[in-house]
């Protein structure tokens, strides 16, 4: 062997027991790694928590009572058939914020309703915050009528505009009749998407979007719920808005043969959830030509998104134990059921849904089964959590009605329009009630719970009900991570 070769092959040896020596070192390294336990590096992000400024709240209002077809030449006309008395301000005694200094009084703005005939009533209010304190802004409209096509008592919460919510109530089969109004209180125009839901699904008039109805500024527009869902018993109107948000309302009416049996005024459920409370169901006393065994009493359901199931429990006000066994509802994906909910007694309920998957839900009410009397519709109320206000416009005889969904006793406290407060105790996982005693505004502070709350209004032979809605907790600081 020459000198050269005999190097290169020691090179080569010496290379290769490098190389192996290497190869062990990496093995056992990542050996070494695997069960040895890692310290975990960890480091808190940069956060600044930014309060925001307080910002101006509007509120818009259905207007009167409308009444469509009356008018044998053209069936298409929209009439008004009573119009609205309106309240709207902040609580006595209390700035924006419900305490201090007096605020502002309200600035209102009339909606325009190019599909009505005559003043629909349509109004909005705006107020500006006071002294950097979140604006704490309330309004209500109640109406009657009483006339040979159309009788009922309907009342409804001015609500703040969104970009989605949904409607659940009202029928378009014989003898009933309804209108979707949109209300669009801003300075720019509102592209507004209609899908109606039915029994046979989601209706989209072009597949994607539903029907789209444009609401000019400072407007109202007013479609018939014929129109979208033709014959149909149990619809669920979802409302989806672009460019500015809308608050939606639904106007709906009875005819029994010729016997005008109802009218309503019903607001907008903001989003679907899987546990919705609906308050303030007053069952009255039934008419002595009433069967015992006739309903008055139904809760209407929608799961959206999913199949899945519902449990509806009725509990009577001021008693723990439920008013009967609590129902389990079988929910298809995008179609709407109706619950019947008989043998109630006379007296308060709340009804609670909580269901596997998100779902919206309202519950009707009538006086009687029979011809005449009225109806309400009661769309689920939203937790309260901070202090709130609310508007009773009607001079009809007005309840508050509390529901308490926490296992904690809660004390709620009601600021009346005179300036007085008085403490409602609501007992855990129940409910109370109190007599409202007049026209005015009013403020409602949930302690440290949460709970949900109706204004129900009853006459002679009607009814009418609406929700109380939270106050924006404007003042919550926004947490920021630049």
């Amino acid at each position: 062997m020459t000198r050269s070769r005999a190097f290169s092959a020691a090179s080569l040896g010496a290379r290769l027991l490098v190389g192996a020596s290497a190869a062990v070192g990496a093995v056992a390294l990542v050996s070494v790694a695997v069960f040895t336990p890692w310290v975990p590096l960890t480091a808190t992000p940069l956060a600044i928590d930014e309060r925001p400024a307080a910002a101006d709240v509007t509120l818009a209002c259905a207007g009167g009572i409308l009444i469509a077809g009356r008018t044998s030449a053209d069936a298409s006309v929209i009439d008004v058939a009573a119009g609205a008395d309106t309240t709207a301000g902040v609580a006595s005694g209390g700035g924006s914020d419900g305490a201090g200094a007096a605020a502002a009084a309200p600035e209102p703005t009339t909606l325009g309703a190019p599909d009505v005939r005559g003043d629909a009533g349509a109004r909005s209010y705006r107020l500006a915050p006071h002294d950097d304190a979140p604006a704490r802004l309330a309004a209500a409209q109640a109406s009657s009528v009483e006339a040979e096509d159309i009788r009922g008592l309907a009342a409804a919460a001015c609500t703040p505009p969104l970009s989605e919510s949904w409607l659940v109530g009202g029928a378009t089969t014989t003898g009933r009749s309804g209108l979707v109004q949109l209300s669009n209180p801003s300075d720019a125009a509102a592209t507004v998407s209609l899908v109606v839901f039915t029994a046979a699904g989601a209706s989209n008039a072009d597949g994607e979007t539903g029907t789209v109805i444009v609401v000019p500024p400072r407007a109202q527009r007013v479609v018939s719920l014929a129109g979208l869902a033709p014959l149909a018993d149990n619809p669920v109107v979802r409302v989806t808005a672009q460019g500015a948000p809308v608050a939606a309302t639904l106007q709906s009416s009875r005819i029994r043969t010729i016997t005008p049996s109802g009218a309503d005024v019903q607001t907008s459920i903001a989003l679907p959830a899987q546990r919705q409370v609906i308050a303030g169901i007053l069952v009255p006393q039934r008419p002595e030509d009433d069967a015992e065994d006739s309903v008055t009493t139904v809760v209407r359901l929608l799961s959206p998104a999913a199949a899945g199931e519902a449990i509806v429990t009725v509990t009577a006000t001021g008693q723990d134990a439920p008013a009967l066994a609590p129902i389990s509802v079988p929910m298809e994906a995008g179609v709407p059921v109706d619950v019947e909910v008989p043998g109630l007694a006379a007296g308060g309920y709340s009804i609670t849904v909580v269901g596997t998957t998100p779902v919206v839900a309202a519950a009707w009410q009538a006086t009687q089964a029979g011809s005449g009397g009225d109806y309400a519709w009661h769309a689920a109320a939203p937790a309260i959590g901070v202090p709130s206000q609310f508007a009773v416009a009607s001079g009809a005889t007005s309840t508050l009605s509390l529901v308490n969904g926490r296992t904690e006793a809660a004390t709620v406290t009601v600021l009346q329009p005179n300036g007085v407060p008085v403490e409602v105790s609501v007992p855990a996982s129940g409910s109370a009630t109190l007599a409202l005693p007049g026209v005015g505004v009013y403020s409602l502070d949930p302690g440290d719970g949460a709970v949900h709350a109706m204004v129900s209004v009853a006459g002679p032979s009607l009814n009418a009900a609406y929700p109380v809605w939270s106050a924006e907790a404007l003042n919550d600081a926004v947490r920021v991570y630049p």
